[in-house]
């Protein structure tokens, strides 16, 4: 299964098209609502099956609330694309410094947050599949 954040549009919504076009289950990320309910819709009405949540990716109890519902309720994220981003547009001399610092928060600590969420519980089942061995071979 794949999360794909920022994927409400542009790049994030093409990347969740092709994933679900290949087979995978793809989880929809991003903080609008109404946008990720459209982006949804879009893809169902092409015939493919997807999943979406909204939250901001920079939001360290969100993601972990998110994380934590996906995998109970659709399966493990095997696969995390990070995506989401802000594009500035603008001259610098008028970008407000609470902008600026908004884009930071979506672009690195997202990257983090996000990162780590679903790292922790890859790695996780990793080491449980490690310990118990290959089911279908039963090697180690």
């Amino acid at each position: 299964m794949a999360l794909i954040t920022g994927s409400s549009q542009g790049i994030g919504l093409a990347l969740a098209r092709g994933l679900a076009q290949a087979g995978a289950t793809a989880v929809l990320n991003g903080r609008d609502p109404q946008r990720l309910a459209a982006a949804t819709a879009t893809l169902a009405a092409a015939g493919l099956t997807v999943h979406r949540r909204a939250f901001g990716s920079a939001d360290a109890v969100a993601v972990q609330e998110a994380v934590a519902s996906i995998e109970a309720r659709i399966g493990p994220i095997d696969i995390l694309i990070n995506n989401a981003g802000i594009a500035l547009r603008g001259l610098v001399h008028d970008i407000p410094a609470s902008t600026w610092h908004a884009v930071q928060r979506t672009h690195v600590d997202g990257l983090f947050v996000c990162g780590q969420a679903v790292a922790q519980r890859m790695v996780a089942r990793s080491h449980r599949q490690h310990l118990l061995g290959d089911e279908r071979t039963g090697a180690p």
